[in-house]
């Protein structure tokens, strides 16, 4: 109950954002709204520890670096020609990665989680002109996309990968790109984020980047 009660607070935290967003949007619309559609790779950095170990519960206490595919969309809205806001959704897919059992070396292929992200970011751009680079930095909520799934290992056994209580976790971002102007309503855009989940029981870091096409209105 108090993990359902947490995951409400935090999709309630969501439509409060997105609400908040949608507010802003008549004020800031006497300058110009941008759409951004985008793909790219999510570097997920190791996490886990192998002195978490635990016989028959915790038996692949590591999860190795892996880079699995994510696309998405973001709506923003300039205050002024340099200050803007943004409402930013990411989906990442599963890749594979090998798990290692450290008492006895086995081996396991598994699929990692797919995640659904929302952050609203604050951002601020440079220079005049075509190409303008920026930084940003937003937070929100990131959802685990997890489900029960059984493995064979390299020694025969089965093991059992369960969806653990919590599947939302807050999100942070930082990072920066260049938006190149091509026409004063169509553009590009290259974007760099350093994302932050606060799981548990192991943080997520990661390094994400994409490219996409930028129509302004």
């Amino acid at each position: 109950m108090k993990g359902q009660y947490r995951q409400n607070k935090q999709a309630g935290f969501i439509i409060l954002c997105i609400l908040l967003f949608l507010w802003a949007a008549p004020m800031s619309y006497a300058q110009k709204i941008h759409i951004f559609l985008f793909g790219g790779v999510n570097h997920v950095l190791e996490y886990g520890d192998e002195g978490d170990y635990v016989f028959g519960e915790n038996d692949f206490p590591v999860t190795p670096a892996h880079t699995p595919v994510n696309v998405g969309a973001s709506f923003a809205f300039y205050l002024n020609k340099n200050l803007g806001l943004e409402l930013d959704g990411r989906y990442t897919l599963s890749s594979k990665v090998t798990l290692q059992d450290p008492s006895d070396s086995d081996t396991v292929e598994i699929d990692t989680s797919k995640h659904y992200a929302v952050t609203f970011n604050v951002f601020y751009q440079f220079l005049k002109g075509s190409m303008r680079p920026y930084v940003l930095v937003g937070a929100g909520v990131d959802k685990l996309g997890a489900e029960d799934r059984t493995y064979t290992t390299e020694y025969g056994y089965d093991v059992g990968f369960y969806v653990p209580e919590k599947t939302v976790d807050p999100v942070a971002s930082f990072g920066g790109g260049i938006r190149y102007k091509i026409t004063s309503h169509f553009g590009l855009r290259l974007d760099f984020r350093y994302i932050l989940i606060f799981a548990e029981p192991d943080n997520l870091s990661s390094m994400n980047g994409v490219f996409g096409i930028s129509i302004g209105f």
